[in-house]
């Protein structure tokens, strides 16, 4: 990625030495000049700061990171042995069913 970051220099360079030719010629000339192995000219600095003239490494550091363990807090539930009842017949009360419900009747 670091040499991603050089290519506007490149662009800059390639048209400092644009002659107002052929793009395609004078990118060939370019590129043979510059990365096919050139002596040192007068703009010697400015070449050396394109992609891929001086790779530079990336060095990453191994940091010793702590050891973070988490233990998770367990919890005592107690079984629920007596069964729960939803529906009981003994809590309907008759005398209410009596009311509500009518025979159907004849017309």
């Amino acid at each position: 990625m670091s040499q991603v970051y050089k290519l506007p220099i490149f662009i800059s360079h390639f048209i400092e030495h644009d002659k107002g030719g052929n793009f395609f010629d004078e990118m060939k000339v370019y590129l043979i000049h510059h990365y096919g192995g050139h002596d040192k000219d007068e703009d010697w600095e400015t070449d050396q700061k394109l992609p891929f003239m001086k790779v530079e490494i990336a060095h990453i550091d191994l940091a010793a990171l702590p050891k973070i363990t988490f233990i998770s807090p367990f919890i005592v539930k107690e079984k629920i042995t007596s069964s729960i009842e939803y529906f009981d017949e003994d809590n309907l009360y008759s005398h209410y069913l009596n009311s509500i419900w009518q025979p159907p009747r004849q017309a």
